[in-house]
């Protein structure tokens, strides 16, 4: 009985002070030194970014055929709504669309706006054409295809589609996947027995374990090892990563053939394998997981690789562990707008 008091205690004092330990945070910014250097911001505006970027973060959505996606976020740094993508100013009249698809590289994790792969490729097209930056968080090649699909039935008016591929690539599912797994198995339940199904959740979902993970590192949810991207060889249908991504490239090249949208899979820069990094922001060991990676993908047919673009850099391309910098979003979209014009 006191075990379970004390419990409740402690849950209840989290929840209390956990707002005000999370108020202090959002007042300053945990940028090192280099990358201030790339995002040539001032103090008060890497707070924002910092804030911009990371407040929201988790905070997803749920969309059928998706799974999660990115919410609507307004902020002076980081705009994004789910009909447009990240913001960028476009021209008001197109007569030419680039759709951008990816994961949080080419959403533009840790950068602004003005500072990202879709901002500076509308920079480099005519006033004629718009770019739509349509990456989101954790996104890999099937969940790409998903949402192009979904934006041919909404009539989106799509010429070309650019699909940047790699960090996240994966054997199946998608981020949180069990999570709302769990969710439904609880609600088809028997009535009687819908606690068994929901009592792991209600674990982890109490405050206590949330704010001990916020300082272990642990994730916020349980993983499942068949959707980790850094595992390269876990396919639960023995098929190889490699395989399962030509699959995914060849089901987007017949969509985009049979509706006339020129389309590209490209395999973009990864941290190990391409571009300058740093230990302070990444492992080695995660870093090795990575050039694994691309070692498998390269070998993908229906792929142009863009390894090359960041090979000779001589300053960190990274803004952290596996997102671009300002200046690597620049290099690799002026190669994409080349890519386009041969």
């Amino acid at each position: 009985m006191i075990t379970l008091v004390l419990l409740i205690f402690v849950n209840i004092l989290v929840v209390l002070t956990w707002p005000i330990y999370s108020k202090l945070n959002a007042n300053k910014h945990f940028y090192i030194e280099e990358q201030v250097e790339l995002l040539n911001l001032s103090e008060d505006e890497l707070v924002e970014l910092h804030n911009n970027t990371w407040k929201n973060y988790d905070k997803f959505r749920f969309i059928p055929f998706l799974g999660h996606t990115e919410t609507d976020r307004e902020n002076k740094f980081v705009n994004f709504t789910e009909k447009n993508g990240r913001h960028i100013v476009r021209p008001s009249n197109c007569k030419n669309n680039i759709y951008l698809y990816g994961g949080s590289t080419t959403f533009g994790y840790n950068v602004t706006d003005n500072q990202t792969l879709g901002f500076y490729l509308q920079k480099l097209v005519d006033n004629s054409t718009c770019v739509f930056n349509h990456g989101r968080a954790y996104y890999y090649s099937k969940q790409e295809n998903n949402l192009f699909i979904n934006h041919i039935e909404n009539n989106k008016k799509i010429n070309t589609a650019i699909f940047l591929d790699g960090i996240n690539e994966r054997c199946g599912g998608y981020e949180y996947m069990n999570q709302i797994n769990n969710s439904f198995n609880m609600m088809v339940e028997r009535p009687y027995l819908m606690w068994k199904s929901s009592i792991i959740n209600l674990f982890y979902t109490l405050p206590i374990v949330q704010f001990i993970n916020s300082f272990s590192g642990s994730s916020r949810w349980i993983k499942d090892d068949n959707n980790n991207i850094l595992k390269i060889d876990s396919c639960s249908s023995n098929t190889d990563l490699k395989s399962l991504y030509e699959k995914r490239v060849s089901v987007r090249d017949g969509i985009c053939n049979k509706h006339n949208i020129k389309c590209y899979s490209f395999l973009q820069p990864m941290v190990g394998s391409s571009g300058k990094q740093i230990s302070k922001l990444i492992t080695d060991e995660r870093k090795k997981d990575f050039i694994n990676k691309y070692e498998v993908l390269s070998k993908a047919k229906g792929i142009i690789d863009l390894k090359y673009i960041l090979i000779n850099d001589r300053q960190l391309s990274y803004i952290d562990g596996v997102h671009y910098s300002p200046d690597s979003n620049k290099s690799i979209a002026k190669e994409l707008f080349k890519l386009l014009n041969e």
